[in-house]
């Protein structure tokens, strides 16, 4: 199927992106890797009359690391660059794993991460590990810049608290805490390049005794946004190791999901395989310390 007729409009700078949205409105899309908008488009799910390209805005791709402010990522990163990263793999080892698993090694090489938060799907791979490392987005506007956690970026399937003449530019994930050990975790329904059915991200704080300080599990796939299974954290904390500990957090991760049925799996499997993933990611953790 073709694509249907559209102006291509090529930012060149944030500020001109931000202009061209405020200009056209809700006639917009913004596309970078492309790997979202050509699909929907070419399925007619959205039909943009203009499509502004961030393409020529190469200062939106980097990884940056500092040992006080922590790590910060431009929205135009490829997520190949993102699983490939050293110092992403070595601090923040489950952002690297998602990154890893989504599609295949073209679909990486031109998705970006940017891409992956904006699209808002349910299943997006890195919004459940970026939710457990605390991490925040930067949004800018003709108007000036704000940031916002990731855990309230999220509004809705396909809906975010982006307004209509802003832009994702920077992804912003605090220093890891000692002690910090974090797992993602992703059931392919079909195979090893399908969306997630089930994603389950896992990051606790282990002290020397081995207890449980904190704790972050966040859910993909299962509600209409990436949640976290509050609860659940609740009753791994300030516990060591334990099989009880573990069962329970899993069941009650489990009864927190809000799936639904789909080609890909059912809402009861859906809800089983939380509690299978996430009991997975705890014994994971935990044994690895």
């Amino acid at each position: 199927m073709s694509l249907p007729r559209f102006e291509y409009l090529a930012a060149q700078t944030v500020a001109e992106a931000c202009s061209l949205l405020s200009q056209y409105g809700k006639a917009a899309k913004v596309i970078a890797g492309g790997t979202d908008l050509l699909v929907k488009m070419k399925e007619r799910e959205l039909t943009p009359k203009y499509v502004v390209s961030l393409k020529g805005i190469t200062d939106l791709d980097y990884i940056d690391y500092d040992k006080v402010k922590g790590l910060r990522i431009g929205a135009l990163t490829s997520n190949d660059s993102i699983a490939g990263s050293v110092i992403i793999q070595k601090r923040f080892g489950l952002l690297s794993e998602a990154a890893a698993k989504i599609g295949t090694p073209q679909i990486r090489n031109m998705g970006t991460i940017g891409g992956n938060l904006c699209n808002a799907a349910p299943s997006a791979d890195t919004a459940p590990p970026l939710i457990a490392l605390g991490a925040r987005v930067k949004l800018v506007s003709p108007k000036g810049e704000r940031t916002v956690p990731l855990e309230e970026f999220f509004t809705g399937p396909g809906e975010t608290v982006l307004q209509i003449d802003e832009l994702l530019t920077e992804i912003q994930v605090p220093k890891p805490m000692p002690g910090a050990r974090g797992v993602y975790l992703k059931l392919f329904p079909r195979g090893a390049v399908d969306i997630a059915a089930v994603g389950v991200a896992v990051l606790l704080i282990l002290g020397e005794d081995g207890a449980c300080s904190d704790a972050k599990i966040v859910l993909g796939a299962v509600a209409p946004t990436p949640i976290r299974a509050k609860k659940a954290e609740a009753i791994v904390k300030g516990k060591q190791y334990k099989n009880g500990v573990i069962e329970k957090a899993a069941e009650t991760a489990a009864k927190e999901a809000r799936p639904i049925s789909d080609v890909r799996c059912s809402a009861d499997y859906r809800r089983e395989m939380v509690e299978v993933l996430t009991r997975r990611a705890l014994v994971q953790i935990f044994k690895a310390r």
